[in-house]
């Protein structure tokens, strides 16, 4: 595994262009000089908030009750560029990104800036931040008194002016436009009833204050919805905006849904619930605003938390009016969430003539979800070290503290279970992955449990005419079926269903497990806390601590990090494996971690690898080098390979020593992995010494091959089937175990079961485990049997059906296995098998998806089951006559019953085999020469 050793940080500035600043940094560590940087740059339209202001709304805002994909359609995403560097002496390298001005609309840009970065080693690693363009000096933010407004009475909002850091600034201009949607009902020239689209347009300015925020109240005189915008303008005159769309005012009427007069059903209108906060905590107060589509109206409000509903609220819509407010406490046992649902039911005016009715029936349903505060059950937790130096040292032992409190007054908390994570951050990084408070998982939000179905959605809006012309096409369609006659119903469809080494005193570095820590359980004491010893593995690297508490119901997450280093380090870059015959140039970057210059003497030493940079047959090789403070150097050791296996390589810097200044060193160990080639050939002679006393076979080296590599290997057996077994370790080992596969299992190993016996198989147990695992295959196979004698696949269970295939084939086994009488077979499960086997046509047809089987399937079923009935000595000569003459030659297969598995009956003729051309035991002596040497000899007997 390749660990990136690199941690980047990108520091952007803002001024009338942007510089972006890109640093390499070693995670134990020092710079990144001299490596390749290549950028890419795009720039986005966004949103910002300035600091400590997140009260406030800043930018465009929407309403929670409406929803306009506008917002997102008017993101901009500007053109990418790439440019290319290196960095300086400090891991550094800068660009300068020129802004050219702004949209229409004012709004900050976000610049994403990717920096991708080639170390000495070739190694590469990307990182990106981003940063922020104003399109002003200022911004202007806004907060309203409540979610929703009514007609004529006063909207309160607050209104502050920050620069970019949040800072509130005096005495600038502010500039609020309000423009309402609304709609006017009144009669047209016929005294119909209808609705008129207006709007309500207001301007009203203000100025702002370094105190704190100005109000600005504006009246309403629609309801309806409505859009704010507030605008500022810095000293050089650029702007700033924020917008809220979608402001909801209520306090007049709503205008009537058309319908398709061919599709006129009742409606099932929307309710539009906003309740007077974003969250709240246990035993807090909430009121809900309920604006409905039209009044007067009954209403019942049903408080719905996962599955357990509260007693209805019951609540009325006042003629003229359309809106109430309802009022109750929040629960505990809401937490994080509860949903609220409203049902509305009522009447309004008809726009459509009916006899002695003005008014049609209306319901309307809404919901909204309610987010309750998790903050009783959570816990603070703290991370931290009795060690008081900042860096540490390769096995090194250091003491994690972790201390936990209450999240609201701090109280220790007693007998709080920690679990503690070390891990290294270079591991992290490959992924991003990150362990977040458990607290989310324990208490997730819940969804919606109540479903609302109409019955009202099916009856008709229709006038008098309506409903007589609708009664004519019933009666001309009644007429028109009968005049063609009966017909019959329709009917239903189916389914388918690794000896550490030394340089003198130096200690080499082999431990590079990435969990340093791993301590799933700890205990904490009164005073909240628990301390638990690490043991650091050999890493230079940075380490993150994750910390997890929990104390019964309550849960809690903390992190920190920590950096083991060396003031000299070695890094070695070793390929994740080499092939026999292979070189490899290994890259060696060398660090000094101190403030002054040092003399390094670096070296490799190698097993099972040669050096090419040697002289002679040593394994030994070496470099002195001179790096400065805090730089770095690059070395490389060619090497090649001398045998497969395993190579093992120890890579070694130190400086000389000296009396009048400090030593250091650093050495670690690797390994790797050596395959043989990729491409290797065979060859192979065999035959027998039957009417021979010797056999004589040549053999010579192929040409152009590896000496290294190959070997002769000579197999003599008393018998031709002892490598037919593999058939038989294949049924035996095979994995998955349906009824077909044990049944094959049983037939295959049962039929060989004298050669089992006369010639062991080192691959398969010893005769008797092997005969206690069949039996039990057996006890399944009855386990899986139905009422008829037919088998399942897996069971026999009432929602499904025996298989043919299934049941002729087991029946088979069972016949095999009573004439063999190497097991015992139930009796019962036999007979009722081969019942199933004399009604197996019959039993065919009672299948409900055997209608679409062909015949020639059919046949070949028909078959088998006579064939093993057969077996059993069973008289089936006439119904194999019969069988034949309803089939034929064209409709009955030849492989009628060889399509079967072929190695239980492969093995089954090789039964037959053995008892009869090797019915006598072997005694004999097998002797083998390699020229004029003896290699060996075996005896059979």
């Amino acid at each position: 595994m390749i660990r990136p050793p690199l941690a980047y940080y990108c520091y952007p500035t803002v001024d009338q262009y942007a510089i972006a600043s890109c640093e390499g940094k070693l995670f134990v560590g020092g710079y990144l000089n001299d490596a390749y940087v290549r950028w890419t740059v795009q720039a986005t339209t966004t949103t910002f908030t300035p600091a400590n202001q997140y009260d406030y709304m800043f930018g465009r805002a929407q309403s929670f009750c409406y929803y306009s994909s506008n917002v997102r359609k008017n993101k901009i995403s500007y053109p990418k560029k790439h440019f290319q560097g290196k960095t300086n002496s400090k891991g550094q390298h800068e660009i300068k990104i020129t802004y050219h001005g702004i949209e229409q609309e004012p709004r900050p840009i976000i610049v994403h800036t990717l920096a991708t970065i080639t170390d000495l080693n070739y190694q590469t690693q990307g990182t990106k931040a981003n940063f922020l363009i104003h399109p002003c000096t200022y911004y202007v933010g806004f907060l309203l008194v409540k979610n929703y407004g009514k007609k004529d009475e006063p909207v309160q909002t607050k209104v502050i002016v920050t620069d970019i850091d949040g800072n509130l600034i005096d005495n600038i201009l502010v500039r609020c436009e309000v423009i309402g949607y609304g709609s006017e009902k009144k009669e047209d020239q016929n005294g119909l009833t209808i609705f008129e689209e207006i709007k309500d347009e207001q301007t009203l300015t203000i100025v702002s204050s370094n105190k704190g925020a100005v109000n600005i109240d504006y009246t309403p005189k629609l309801d309806g919805r409505y859009n704010i915008t507030y605008s500022v303008k810095d000293e050089q005159g650029r702007l700033a905006m924020s917008y809220y769309e979608n402001f909801y005012v209520s306090g007049g009427y709503k205008k009537e849904i058309q319908h398709d007069k061919e599709n006129s059903f009742i409606p099932t209108d929307a309710i539009t619930i906003i309740p007077n906060a974003k969250k709240y905590q246990p035993d807090d107060l909430c009121e809900l605003l309920i604006l409905a589509p039209f009044s007067p109206a009954n209403g019942l409000l049903i408080i719905d938390c996962d599955g357990q509903v509260s007693e209805p609220i019951r609540f009325q819509i006042e003629s003229g009016k359309n809106s109430t407010t309802i009022e109750f406490k929040i629960s505990k046992d809401w937490i994080p969430n509860v949903t609220v649902h409203a049902e509305l039911a009522g009447s309004i005016p008809r726009e459509i003539e009916v006899i002695d009715s003005t008014h049609r029936p209306a319901t309307a349903i809404g919901s909204v979800s309610l987010k309750v505060s998790t903050d009783i059950y959570k816990l603070n937790v703290l991370i931290n070290t009795k060690e008081t130096n900042k860096m540490y040292t390769p096995s090194s032992i250091i003491h994690i503290d972790v201390n936990v409190t209450q999240y609201l007054d701090n109280a220790s908390v007693n007998n709080a279970e920690v679990c503690l994570i070390v891990v290294d951050e270079a591991i992290l990084s490959l992924t991003g992955h990150k362990l977040e408070s458990p607290l989310s998982e324990f208490y997730p939000n819940r969804s919606e449990n109540i479903r609302h179905h109409q019955s009202r959605e099916r009856c008709l809006l229709s006038n008098a005419q309506d409903i007589e012309q609708l009664k004519k096409k019933i009666q001309e369609r009644l007429t028109l079926d009968d005049s063609e006659g009966g017909g019959g119903g329709g009917g239903g469809g189916g389914g388918d269903d690794r000896s550490h080494h030394k340089f003198m005193t130096t200690a080499v570095r082999s431990n590079f497990n990435p969990l340093a820590c791993w301590t799933p359980s700890s205990i904490t004491d009164s005073s909240g806390r628990v301390s638990i010893e690490v043991k650091l593995p050999d890493s230079l690297t940075r380490y993150r601590v994750w910390a997890l508490a929990t104390n019964d119901k309550q849960y809690g997450f903390g992190e920190m990090s920590f950096t083991v280093q060396l003031p000299i380090m070695i890094r070695p870059s070793l390929p994740r494996f080499l092939n026999y015959g292979d070189t490899a140039h290994f890259s060696v970057i060398l660090q000094n971690q101190t403030d002054q210059s040092l003399l390094l003497h670096a070296g490799l030493r190698a097993t099972n690898a040669k050096l090419l940079t040697s002289q002679t047959n040593q394994q030994v090789v070496g470099y002195s080098i001179v790096i400065q403070p805090s730089k770095r150097a690059a070395l490389r050791f060619p090497v090649t390979t001398i045998h497969s296996g395993i190579a093992r390589f120890q890579f070694v810097v130190s400086t000389t020593k000296n009396k009048t200044c400090a030593s250091f060193d650093d050495a670690i160990e690797l390994s790797l992995p050596i395959f043989t080639p990729a491409t290797s050939e065979a060859f192979a002679t065999y035959g027998d010494i039957c009417d021979e006393q010797a056999v004589l076979q040549p053999i010579k080296i192929p040409n152009n091959v590896l000496a290294q590599f190959g070997e002769v290997s000579i197999t003599t057996s008393s018998t031709a089937l002892a490598s037919l077994t593999d058939a038989i370790i294949s049924l035996y080992t095979y994995p998955y175990e349906c009824t077909e596969q044990l049944s094959s299992r049983l037939l295959g190993i049962q039929s060989l079961w004298d050669v089992l016996q006369a010639f062991h198989c080192k691959e398969l147990p010893d005769i008797s485990i092997l005969k206690t695992k069949l039996e039990s295959d057996i006890n399944i196979l009855k386990g899986r049997q139905y009422p008829n004698g037919g088998f399942g696949y897996w069971s026999n269970r009432n929602d499904s059906h025996a298989d043919p295939y299934m049941g002729v084939h087991v029946a088979h086994c069972l016949v095999v296995l009573v004439n063999k009488k190497v097991f015992d077979v139930d009796e019962n499960m036999l007979n009722n098998a081969l019942k199933y086997l004399e009604n197996i046509e019959s039993e065919i047809n009672k299948l409900p998806y055997s209608e679409h089987w062909s015949e020639s399937t059919r046949f070949s079923l028909m078959s088998y089951a006579l064939y093993v009935r057969a077996k059993h000595l069973e008289t089936v000569a006439d119904e194999a006559s019969q069988l034949f003459q309803r089939s034929g030659f064209d409709k009955l297969s030849l492989e009628a019953i060889g399509w079967l598995l072929e190695n239980c009956f492969v093995l089954i003729a090789l039964d037959k085999y053995f008892h009869i051309r090797e019915k006598d035991e072997p005694d004999f002596v097998a002797n083998i020469w390699f020229d004029n040497d003896y290699c060996d000899q075996h005896q059979y007997k």
